[in-house]
């Protein structure tokens, strides 16, 4: 093949098509996404308590669901009214596999709903909410007398029209009002006549005629029967007879109701866009599809269903990924250009121009190369897959220097054009490909980690090692024949700049220095290990950091109410908040969500706050990224100073698998109150510690519940049980369902209850008039009512009562530094765990130990791999622990690196530290490689060592600058999250590729056969020596 140009041009040619083809068809994406792992169980029982709702819905059906093994948590609450149940899957689950699995959960929650009280909702499964959407609008009612009804119905048909569109994943609404049909009855004129809601809701069910009446069938035709009669009209419901009367006529529901359209008195969400309220649409697009052409048809679809809207609606979009998917694409784009051209200029000072040139070939083709891989793989373009191209960027051009070096050495000995290629292709593909398995195998570890953190971090290490394999590829059978074919065997054609220029001079203090070194190498090679064994040392000094902050233009903001508030306060509260936060003019948008988590408009933001009405979360969109991060820190001033009555947290959005608050301590036990007075010592603990600006308990809040007193004995004398006065004073306060008003294609539920009932005080709500056999009585007549206050929620975790502490702190600050303070004061403080009571740290701590642990999870077979790749390649136990060697140096000065840059020890350190470790090594392998090839230097000829490493020496320099240069961009990226990456790689590859220079020939010598054999018997001949002068004194 290398004397056959056709062939080679075949293969440039297969390259480019399925690289160009790989760039046009590629999925585009921000961010990698996740395998949905997550999901969150929801079941109403209104009116039960969180006591109630803890022991009849939440433990029947954690009790099921723990039956499935690859359920890793499970965390409850219960609140008034409703169960929520996260479930969480162990991060082995393939993505694959969680469709087979939430089904197997589905059927769990269908057989332990039969199980539940009367009065709950059937579970309902939402496993649709680990990832961000896509693109967020509203529909807005433009002018007064909001008609949100009807704004609604536009919603619903906009999502409808959106889930049709190709490529759609998910559609949802936030703020959508619950249309319904409201008999608000008067209850007091319905006990006259002998009627309450339950019964009027009854007589209602039993006229809507909606079912079949049966079929006729003989030998000519068949023929279904229907009674007319069906609610399909608001008059047909006002005029449902309820009793027939003495006088003639009947009593209709709308002598005691009054009917008509509307939602219900307290909405379960609110969204306020602009601070008007509005219907929030909410789209996620699939991860196979390219964004940038997405995004337009759905702009299209959304120009075409706004010209059918009428004047008074407007569709405005709140937010669109695209935008920051653009621009963050385009930047990356960008930054594989400026490594482009800093990797050739570099290769020109160098190589000179015609290696250079040839090099530099290699590099759009490896990346086209990588590009293929990744169609072939699945692999979208993301930051995570492009960056990874930006880090193999300097790394991929190795093998073509060394390749087209090796070629300009046979060259200049007299070889020919195919001879030269072929003989360096002999020569350099066993090292060749012993240096890239090496760096390939490093960065498996990340490829192979499970869960979030691999499907995050992941592409970005398939993608380097895609480059790493056709930078193989490519320089064995193109730049080998090509190199071949261009370049000249005149010793003067193509020389470097640099060796012009600088080489003598160079030349000779450098061999010098190499025959000093040799001349002491055991001293030499101790030497060698301060610099690394210092950065193992001040590695112990820095400060730890789970991920980053992102670079965005945006601020999560969220507000807590007293657990008792209404919807209505919250809304209040936002509106109070607003104006607070519009005074800034670096506030381009504030929408905000209340009642529920907002839609998720960044990867790791939560969405699970559901049926909280004391909450909101607010989508703050500001001017540019250094204003978002400077005004974090301004507004969670100004909130708390404004309204210290909230809790107000701001963040700025993170990296990586997401944490609800960045420091978290979990206590166990089981006596709520007990877990009550030792969370709130926690948090006051917490509060007393620097650099915490909010904490919050899960267990502590209270809110007031209206006990009712039944007589007994006047119940049984009105001839009515305990349960029919629940079920009559339920319906009248929370209305019951029993049928539905088809209009047109919406079919809406009717909802009886009584009229001004759920608003009541208490003194009027007992004297509400209960219907019994013996007659219409007052509540109060036999009964009595007091005040009592209970637990707003209950919270749980894996089956067991938790208090947890959610700990929030100054934006800047590193939650490892706060949560040393915290534990310490807490140690000062004598806090004691009792008895049967556990305390647990969550947070960014559990989350960095566990992600690095999963990491590090398939080291231990990646390093064997690693042992067996290189001992294969050298044939040599001794030359392969060299090798090593320099791997566990690389590691401590990339330590070094990162201290000396001031930079966090954090996750990307970790995965850049593993990176190294496989890249460092590469210019011992080539130094080692040539040593062995040489029978003097293998005979321990000085010289000859001195010679060898001389000669490595360039390309050495030339693939650690180029590598260097590649990572440049990285180096000088936005925000804290590639820069610490890449200060690793690239201060570790210089220190270590300097070192290596020194300690490979020193070791070399060393470890060599003949040395250690001498250095034997130079040892046994001097304590023979030594014991003859014993002798001799003795005698």
């Amino acid at each position: 093949m290398l004397n056959n140009p056709r062939l080679i041009a075949l293969g440039i040619a297969l390259i480019l098509v399925a690289g160009l083809a790989a760039l046009a068809s590629l999925p585009r994406l921000e961010d990698p996404y996740f395998g949905n792992r997550d999901g969150i169980v929801l079941t109403q029982f209104p009116g039960a308590s969180a006591e109630r709702i803890e022991t009849l819905v939440i433990e029947p059906l954690e009790s099921e669901l723990r039956s499935i093994p690859e359920i890793k948590h499970i965390n409850s609450t219960a609140k008034s009214g409703v169960a929520a149940i996260s479930i969480v899957f162990v991060d082995e689950v393939p993505a694959s596999e969680t469709d087979r699995l939430w089904s197997e959960v589905r059927d769990k929650l269908e057989k332990a709903a039969k199980s539940l009280p009367a009065g709950a909702s059937p579970p309902q499964l939402d496993h649709e909410r680990s990832y961000a959407f896509t693109w967020i609008g509203a529909l807005r009612w433009q002018g007064e007398d909001a008609d949100l009804l009807t704004a609604g119905r536009y919603a619903e048909e906009l999502a409808s029209r959106l889930r049709n569109l190709h490529g759609t994943d998910l559609v949802k609404l936030w703020g959508a009002p619950d249309e319904e049909v409201q008999v608000k009855v008067d209850v007091i004129k319905a006990a006259s006549v002998g009627l309450d809601v339950n019964s009027i809701a009854s007589k209602l069910q039993n006229s809507d005629a909606k079912s079949a009446a049966g079929e006729l069938v003989n030998g000519e035709f068949r023929l279904p029967v229907e009674l007319a009669g069906g609610f399909e009209q608001l008059e047909r419901i006002r005029r449902t007879p309820l009793l027939t009367l003495d006088e003639g006529g009947s009593l209709q529901v709308q002598d005691l109701a009054e009917i008509y359209l509307g939602e219900p008195v307290t909405p379960k969400d609110l969204a306020l866009v602009s601070g008007e309220r509005a219907i929030v649409v909410a789209v996620r697009m699939l991860p196979d599809q390219r964004g940038d052409l997405w995004a337009a048809r759905l702009r299209e679809k959304i120009a075409e269903f706004s010209a059918s809207l009428p004047a008074e609606i407007e569709v405005e979009e709140l937010f669109s990924q695209e935008g920051y998917t653009s621009a963050r694409l385009s930047e990356l784009i960008v930054n594989i250009g400026t490594g482009f051209l800093l990797i050739f200029i570099i290769l020109l000072f160098t190589l000179g121009w015609r290696s250079a040139v040839i090099v530099a070939v290699s590099l759009p083709m490896t990346m086209l190369f990588a590009l293929g891989c990744m169609r072939f793989n699945h692999m979208p373009i993301h930051q995570m897959s492009v960056t990874g191209l930006i880090v193999a960027l300097g790394i991929m051009v190795d093998n073509a220097i060394v390749m087209s070096d090796m070629v300009m050495r046979y060259r200049r000995q007299g070889f020919s054009p195919v001879a030269s290629a072929t003989k360096a292709f002999r020569h350099l593909w066993l090292p060749l490909l012993g240096s890239t398995l090496t760096t390939m195998l490093a960065f498996m570890p990340i490829v192979l980690m499970p869960g979030p953190g691999g499907e995050f971090i992941g592409p970005l290490a398939e993608s380097v090692i895609f480059a790493l394999a056709g930078s193989w590829i490519i320089s064995l059978f193109i730049i080998a024949p090509i190199a071949g074919r261009w370049l000249s065997g005149e010793k003067g054609a193509s020389s470097a700049l640099a060796g012009r220029r600088l080489g003598p001079w160079l030349n000779i203090h450098y061999r010098r220095f190499l025959a000093a070194v040799l001349e002491r190498p055991r001293i030499s090679a101790m030497l060698c290990f301060a610099l690394p064994l210092s950065g193992f040392m001040l590695a112990q000094t820095l400060t730890e950091q789970f991920f980053p902050p992102s670079d965005r233009d945006m601020i999560n903001l969220e507000v807590y109410l007293p657990a008792g508030s209404s919807i209505f306060d919250t809304q209040r509260a936002t509106e109070r908040m607003s104006e607070v936060i519009n005074s800034h003019q670096e506030i381009e948008s504030l929408h905000w969500f209340v009642g529920r988590s907002a839609p998720p408009f960044y990867y790791n933001i939560f969405d699970n706050m559901d049926g909280a009405p004391f909450y909101a979360q607010a989508m703050t969109t500001v001017r540019s990224v250094p204003d978002a991060n400077r005004m974090v820190s301004v507004l969670q001033r100004e909130l708390d100073e404004r309204f210290p009555e909230y809790q107000t947290v701001v963040r700025r959005l993170g990296q990586g698998p997401p944490t609800p608050a960045p420091v978290e301590l979990r206590l166990y036990g089981s006596e709520i109150d007990r877990l009550v007075v030792l969370g709130d010592e926690l948090r006051r603990i917490a509060l007393e510690t620097e650099h915490v600006v909010q904490a919050r308990t899960s267990l502590g809040e209270t809110v007031p519940k209206l006990v009712v007193n039944i007589e007994e004995s006047e119940a049984q004398r009105s001839q009515v049980g305990l349960r029919d006065i629940a079920g009559s004073l339920a319906a009248s306060v929370d209305g019951v369902v029993t049928s539905s008003l088809l209009d047109g294609s919406e079919q809406l539920p009717v909802r009886v209850s009584g009229y001004a009932v759920k608003g009541t005080s208490v003194d009027r709500f007992m004297s509400f008039p209960l219907v019994l056999p013996t007659g219409p009585r007052p509540l109060s007549a036999i009964a009595d009512a007091h005040l009592e206050p209970i637990q707003a929620k209950i919270t749980r975790r894996d089956g067991r009562r938790i208090n947890k502490l959610e700990v929030y702190i100054q934006d800047g600050v590193m939650s490892a530094t706060v949560l040393d303070a915290l534990l310490k004061n807490i140690e000062k403080a004598g806090f004691a765990v009792p008895a049967g009571y556990e305390l647990e740290v969550g947070g960014e701590a559990e989350n960095r130990s566990t992600t690095v642990g999963k990491l590090m999870g398939s080291a231990g077979i990646v390093a064997v791999l690693l042992v067996v790749t290189v001992v294969m390649a050298f044939n040599s136990f001794r030359l392969s622990a060299i090798v090593f060697m320099v791997a566990g140096q690389s590691a401590g000065l990339g330590m070094l690196s990162l201290w000396l840059a001031n930079f966090p020890f954090g996750f990307t350190a970790i995965v850049g530290l593993m990176g190294l470790m496989g890249l460092a090594v590469n210019a011992a392998i080539v130094i080692l490689t040539e040593l062995k090839a040489s029978p003097l230097a293998m005979a321990g000829n000085r010289a000859d060592i001195v010679e060898t490493v001389a000669e490595c020496t360039r390309h050495i320099v030339s693939t650690t600058l180029t590598t260097v240069a590649g990572l440049v961009p990285l180096l000088i990226a936005k925000g804290q999250f590639w820069p610490p990456f890449a200060i690793v790689l690239a201060g570790g590859t210089v220190f270590t590729t300097i070192l290596s220079l020194v300690f490979v020939p020193a070791m070399f010598l060393i470890m060599r056969k003949p040395y250690v054999a001498a250095l034997v018997s130079e040892r046994m001949a001097r304590q023979t020596q030594d014991r003859d002068v014993d002798q001799t004194s003795t005698v």
